[in-house]
């Protein structure tokens, strides 16, 4: 596809476009990249409407080197990786699709606190006592 004739295509589209004829595995199975797992399927149903999603990035800090950051969000990004199981939509933006392949994302409650977290995760080498931050696994 030349470039005039993508740049007429609407930006989601091209995307799309773009993942199917790309040969990063990572992009072209989203499904197989991060798992939803039951608890955070039924949690999400029950918060997000209509177009909300609840987006998961990596950033730099925590007290092992990187740390996942959850919120409710509306709008996609164009370099944003969606996995969806029953209706429920997680984003992941594309700087953090390296850390999370793999990974479950699961909503966990105890009797003090509640939230989304994530579990499994074969890029995590070590992480911290309330597993909110990780040091990446050298290969």
């Amino acid at each position: 596809m030349n470039a005039i004739a993508e740049s007429r295509l609407p930006t989601r589209l091209a995307t799309l476009l773009y993942r199917f004829l790309s040969s990063n595995s990572a992009q072209a199975s989203d499904t197989a990249l991060v798992q939803l797992s039951t608890t955070c399927v039924n949690r999400l149903k029950q918060i997000c409407m209509n177009d909300m999603f609840l987006r998961v990035s990596v950033e730099g800090g925590g007290c092992s080197g990187f740390q996942y950051k959850f919120s409710i969000d509306t709008q996609l990004e164009n370099d944003d990786t969606v996995v969806s199981r029953d209706g429920a939509r997680v984003a992941i933006d594309s700087a953090s699709v390296e850390y999370l392949n793999g990974a479950t994302i699961d909503f966990h409650t105890e009797l003090i606190r509640s939230g989304f977290r994530v579990i499994n995760n074969p890029r995590a080498d070590q992480g911290c006592s309330c597993g909110a931050s990780f040091a990446v696994k050298l290969d």
